[in-house]
């Protein structure tokens, strides 16, 4: 099947080999994987100058330097110089799954066609209904039993989504949908949205357990409303009652204050708590055990997927760890520093096999902040949105998101939000991410990577590419403290609007304190009582005017940050072209070699597929900085999961509200 793809690749075989990939057999990550690690430079691009752009800056094609060009139309569409001199193949999706419907096939995602791959193939021709029965058992895991247990059927949705296996395709999804509401069990469930989206999902276990314990117990501590009517069988289902553990663990659901909780019964102890009790230090330890649990048991050739549990609970932990007043105690503390010490150069250690991979497919998934505008112009394609507004929010970690996606959910009933993740461009550097996300260009295409950029000139860029008019783009940056918005936000001919927003940023560098003191920052900055001018009302109003006209905002970050502790400062003159605390950047391999001998707990970051090949990258190891020595930052730059991995977050206006 799809692992005897490799087969057609052999390595230092043929200099230039041309691909026509109609149905994206080469987006998966472990293929695109292993043909790099087999020594090949991989090019994907439907623009044609930049097609041409990007073959020029990749000779001499060798057999020791060979390049694959991937279309996914015929190959008679590539420049003919490059179709005369190429080794020609032609990739299809029946011909590794013959047995299986075809336009089902097409539907999966990469990482779906990597579960279907491992899996026995059918031993005859399947229609297209027994093709649907066939992938919901063996890529999704469904199974009819699953469908007539409440209990089960929960448990598969968490794991659904927990796999980043959501969402099913369209077929799959009606045919589903059409067996669960036929289905008493689950009259009234917001099935649709729980299968897309995993906050749905989290919402509706949440929001029903409420309801149970308010029927049980009647008024809860803290500020709760009414809801809705029970739904789930808490009270008679064993199994359900089994799983409480398994959710809370999970963050699917999150322990209640009850006043009273002596007229609980015992079984529903793991997802209550008393309205005295301080629920942080049983979430860390949960959190801490889990986290430690995932990286036991990470092989170093672990997919994406993998990593995106890991970085949300590491957020999780990171946001009740740094929050007012919490006090761990030494258990804590030395399990703190054990999984940093795992996890720091476990994440590194997959950075560099996984990070130029994943670089090389932008679609139909983002994995990329240079992908992000491609992602935006191919929603619009496929009709999914019209007009999109990309806010980026400087210096948001996935930690702040975890502060600020509650707050905004709280006060925006009518928002809807659909999460993902993104891989930060290395360095984790303004200059660098923040142009890639902008212009959708990769650091080696940026005209002086590491130089201030100017990413309204890409965003204009790349979207007149696109086809749009000049006066339907614009890049705005925000000063909401100190004035207005920009009247060019208020022109009705926009589709294209990119927001840049430095307030995270400037709150992570008046940090004095540490990561505490950025958080204190990043809750005060939230809370709308204080004064209007300084917190994040008036973004918050912004947003809710784009959704008006409608517009579907996309938030995301160029970069997270993360506490440091200086290591010392190098003194190498003019050598550097950036001086960062936690990166540094030098056109001279060598320079950046002087200083690592003076500064050995650092590594060097090159010839990662989208850097420019003369450009060498020093940063520091695990949790240093190039500041004076034992000095705390909060900072940015170098290759930790908190610089590292960013929060992509869709929001759309709700139907319900």
């Amino acid at each position: 099947m799809l692992s005897h793809l490799l087969d057609l690749f052999p390595a230092h075989t043929h200099p230039l080999t041309l691909v026509s990939d109609v149905d994206g057999l080469l987006a998966d990550e472990n293929t695109l994987a292993a043909l790099i690690a087999r020594g090949f430079t991989l090019i994907q691009e439907a623009d044609p100058i930049l097609l041409r752009c990007r073959a020029e800056q990749a000779r001499p094609f060798t057999s020791q330097n060979p390049l694959i060009i991937i279309t996914a139309d015929a190959l008679e569409t590539l420049p003919y110089d490059l179709w005369q001199q190429g080794h020609r193949l032609s990739l299809d999706l029946p011909s590794y799954f013959p047995n299986l419907a075809y336009p089902l096939l097409r539907s999966l995602t990469p990482l779906q066609r990597a579960r279907l791959d491992e899996s026995p193939a059918p031993s005859a021709r399947l229609g297209r209904q027994g093709s649907i029965d066939y992938l919901l058992k063996q890529v999704f895991g469904l199974t009819h039993e699953t469908l007539q247990s409440p209990a089960e059927f929960i448990a598969w949705l968490e794991a659904l989504h927990q796999q980043g296996l959501a969402p099913l395709p369209e077929a799959l999804l009606a045919w589903l949908l059409e067996q669960l509401q036929s289905t008493p069990a689950y009259m009234d469930w917001p099935l649709g949205e729980m299968l897309h989206s995993r906050q749905a999902f989290t919402d509706f276990i949440q929001n029903q357990w409420e309801a149970y314990i308010r029927r049980k117990v009647g008024e809860l501590a803290g500020d709760y409303t009414p809801i809705m009517p029970v739904l789930i069988p808490f009270q008679s289902d064993a199994v359900l009652q089994d799983a409480l553990p398994r959710l809370v663990r999970g963050g699917s659901l999150v322990p209640l204050q009850v006043m009273q909780p002596e007229r609980l019964p015992e079984w529903a102890a793991p997802a209550i708590r008393s309205s005295k009790e301080d629920p942080r230090p049983k979430r860390v330890d949960d959190l801490q055990a889990a986290l430690y649990a995932s990286l036991t048991i990470l092989p170093p050739d672990s997919r994406w997927e993998a990593w995106g549990p890991i970085a949300r609970a590491w957020a999780e932990l990171s946001s009740a760890w740094y929050s007012p007043g919490f006090q761990p105690i030494p258990a804590q503390q030395v399990m703190q520093k054990r999984l940093q010490a795992e996890m720091d150069p476990a994440f590194l250690a997959w950075l560099s096999r996984r990070y130029a991979p994943l670089g090389a497919q932008r679609l139909p998934t983002p994995h990329h902040l240079h992908h992000v505008p491609y992602f935006l112009a191919y929603l619009r394609s496929q009709g999914t949105v019209e007009k999109v507004v990309l806010l980026i929010l400087d210096g948001l970690s996935l930690a702040d998101w975890m502060l600020i996606a509650p707050a905004w959910r709280e006060r925006h009933a009518s928002w809807r939000f659909d999460e993902s993740l993104l891989l930060a461009q290395i360095p984790t550097i303004t200059s660098i991410s923040r142009l890639a996300l902008a212009s959708g260009l990769r650091p080696s295409e940026l005209a002086a990577p590491g130089a201030p950029g100017d990413e309204a000139q890409g965003w204009l860029a790349f979207w007149g590419r696109e086809g749009l008019p000049g006066n339907a783009i614009a890049t705005v940056s925000l000063s909401l403290d100190r004035s207005e918005p920009p009247s060019e936000i208020s022109n009705h001919r926009l589709q294209a609007l990119c927001l840049i927003d430095r307030t995270i940023d400037n709150l992570m560098h008046g940090s004095v304190l540490g990561a505490a003191d950025l958080q204190a920052s990043v809750r005060l900055w939230l809370e709308s009582g204080s004064c209007q001018s300084h917190n994040s009302t008036r973004l918050e109003t912004l947003i809710d005017g784009m959704l008006e006209r409608g517009f579907t905002i996309f938030v995301t970050s160029d970069h997270g940050h993360c506490e440091a502790r200086g290591m010392g400062q190098p003194s190498e003159g003019l050598t550097a072209q950036t001086r960062g605390k936690r990166a540094r950047l030098y056109n001279d391999r060598r320079a950046a070699q002087r200083v690592q001998t003076s500064f050995p707990e650092t590594i060097l970051w090159e010839e990662d597929g989208l850097l420019p090949d003369s450009l060498t990258v020093l940063m520091p190891e695990g949790r240093q900085a190039f500041t004076s020595f034992n000095e705390t930052v909060v900072t940015h730059g170098g290759c930790t999961l908190d610089e590292v991995i960013v929060p992509l977050v869709k929001i759309q206006k709700s139907d319900e509200v």
